[in-house]
């Protein structure tokens, strides 16, 4: 699952723009930087299943003599991100790495220390394949791989405000690239509620769905507030403040965009536990924008998290 050019789309996520027209030589000089320089949870988007056995699988972890080498076994097959193909490319069988050199022939050639220049470079399909807005931004469908199993893969595209990321980046079996806004202070946007639900008179972390009073007086201060908070960061840069600092100015409603690659059993506990509706509205309507494009299995209730 991916292509030479989802890692450069999760690189380029950091500077908000993963959205930009391919340029096939300066995409391959960032891979090679990536590659060289060990920036590499940007590779844990592409992932690698192969048919084994459990012994093949226990073998192959034995072999690898790296603390930090992860592969999974589910359902008859091996799987691993390309992050952990490099650790292990030694011990890899020979037909897995010639379907790599295929699927990610500029990927392959930096394992194998040969010239990328002249290789070819593989493209995703398209930026996402599904996408689905809700009330606070919208997620997009990047690409599966399944095989029937608990490790079935799936990479999404997400934008949301800044206190729902954080909500869900606790699902940590998963891997995450984010927009940073230490390097970039390019397309910040904001999310403003359509309502300012009360807060839950019998859970302390949970609101109800009925609008506090006097609502548009204070749905109309946010809006300066956000505004005014905008204005001063970009004071803030201008004067020379450095962007790593001048963020921290900006409020939790600013939006940020993340890519999310996250395997079957993970997914499953993401909906179930994000779907209830003791879960914050926000992203309980992801769960179920996810749940409507990709299903839900259960394959969680195997799993202890």
């Amino acid at each position: 699952m991916g292509s030479d050019q989802r890692i450069v789309r999760c690189a380029r996520v950091s500077y908000s723009k993963d959205d930009k027209e391919v340029d096939v030589n300066r995409d391959k000089a960032l891979l090679k930087y990536l590659y060289e320089n060990r920036h590499t949870s940007v590779f844990e988007h592409v992932v690698i299943a192969f048919e084994g056995s459990k012994e093949e699988w226990l073998n192959l972890i034995s072999s690898v003599d790296n603390p930090t080498f992860q592969a999974y076994y589910s359902g008859g097959y091996v799987w691993m991100n390309l992050r952990n193909l490099m650790k292990a490319v030694n011990f890899i069988p020979q037909v897995v790495l010639e379907a790599v050199k295929e699927k990610l022939p500029t990927c392959y050639a930096l394992l194998t220390n040969q010239d990328i220049q002249n290789t070819n470079y593989t493209l995703d399909s398209s930026f996402v394949k599904n996408r689905m807005e809700t009330s606070s931004g919208w997620i997009g469908l990047v690409d599966s791989l399944e095989l029937d199993t608990d490790m079935d893969y799936y990479t999404f595209v997400v934008e949301c405000p800044l206190f729902v990321a954080r909500q869900w980046f606790r699902h940590r079996f998963g891997s995450f690239n984010e927009v940073s806004r230490r390097y970039t202070s390019y397309n910040i946007s904001f999310y403003i509620p359509s309502i300012l639900r009360v807060q839950s008179k019998y859970n302390k972390q949970a609101s109800e769905d009925e609008p506090i009073e006097n609502q548009q007086e204070y749905l109309s201060l946010i809006e300066v507030h956000l505004k005014e908070s905008l204005n001063l960061y970009n004071r803030l840069v201008e004067v020379g403040v450095a962007k790593e600092l001048a963020r921290g100015v900006l409020p939790q409603f600013m939006k940020t965009r993340f890519y999310w690659t996250v395997p079957r059993i993970s997914l499953d506990n993401f909906i179930s536990l994000r779907e209830d509706r003791h879960a914050q509205k926000e992203i309980r309507e992801f769960a179920l924008a996810i749940k409507s494009m990709v299903g839900y299995k259960g394959t969680e209730k195997k799993a202890s998290f």
